[in-house]
């Protein structure tokens, strides 16, 4: 009886202080009990959003769902989506008040959060394919072997707020020349392993962190295809490693 009591209290322990480092995911997992209204399955908004926020959102959704199918032949992650009206809800759900987007990815479901700058194709296709590729791996490969600089490369190839281009030479071109503009030279990828890496050292530097990634990534496509990226991929799934 005594061992059950320790034990219960340890659980109960264990979850407060989940709850107290993670507080993002458990509002993310219990979003359907906040202020949210459900628009279609895996789809939620803040209340009072606009019904034409609400369209536009379905709308975007819809076209980022058909260019990760291009892209990957098929779609099958299931994140959640969730519309965040407001700054300070943005930033309760996702930890920060930066970007349009930002994609939370757990064992237990995978959450994408947008702001209202997040409402277009592009923003939700990127962290779509965030979502895309951690489905094919799995939660912990993804953690463990992919490196945040592939990651981040490989969902702006789905992003076409730089460059707009579907040509994959012209592609890696114009992101070589829009990284020029920025800096003469590219950032080892090996300093942009971790996404405190990428993340955690200013916005110039994620800028350039963002364009050299890309570089990195449209380089391959543009020499060997998009076949090249999913060998990568699929090599990693099948052996744990990542080699690129």
């Amino acid at each position: 009886m005594k061992f059950l009591k320790y034990t219960f209290f340890t659980i109960f322990v264990l979850v407060l202080l989940f709850a107290w480092l993670f507080p993002q995911f458990l509002r993310c997992f219990f979003v359907e009990y906040d202020s949210f209204q459900k628009i279609k399955p895996n789809i939620f908004v803040e209340e009072k959003t606009s019904k034409m926020q609400q369209d536009s959102l379905l709308k975007y959704v819809e076209s980022a769902e058909k260019r990760i199918e291009s892209f990957w032949r098929s779609k099958n992650g299931q994140a959640k989506i969730i519309f965040c009206k407001n700054s300070t809800t943005y930033q309760k759900y996702a930890k920060t008040t930066e970007g349009a987007g930002f994609s939370i990815g757990t064992p237990l479901g995978s959450w994408i959060i947008l702001n209202q700058d997040g409402l277009n194709v592009d923003v939700i296709a990127h962290e779509m394919c965030h979502d895309e590729l951690m489905t094919k791996l799995g939660w912990w490969k993804t953690k463990k072997e992919i490196p945040t600089w592939f990651d981040e490369g490989l969902a702006l190839m789905l992003d076409y707020r730089f460059v707009s281009t579907q040509d994959s030479i012209q592609r890696f071109i114009d992101y070589r020349t829009e990284l020029s503009y920025l800096s003469p030279v590219s950032i080892s990828l090996k300093k942009l392993n971790t996404q405190k890496d990428f993340f955690g050292q200013g916005e110039l530097f994620t800028k350039i962190a963002y364009f050299t990634s890309a570089l990195e990534v449209s380089r391959r496509i543009s020499l060997k295809g998009k076949k090249e990226i999913f060998s990568v991929i699929n090599k990693t799934e099948k052996d744990g490693k990542f080699e690129f």
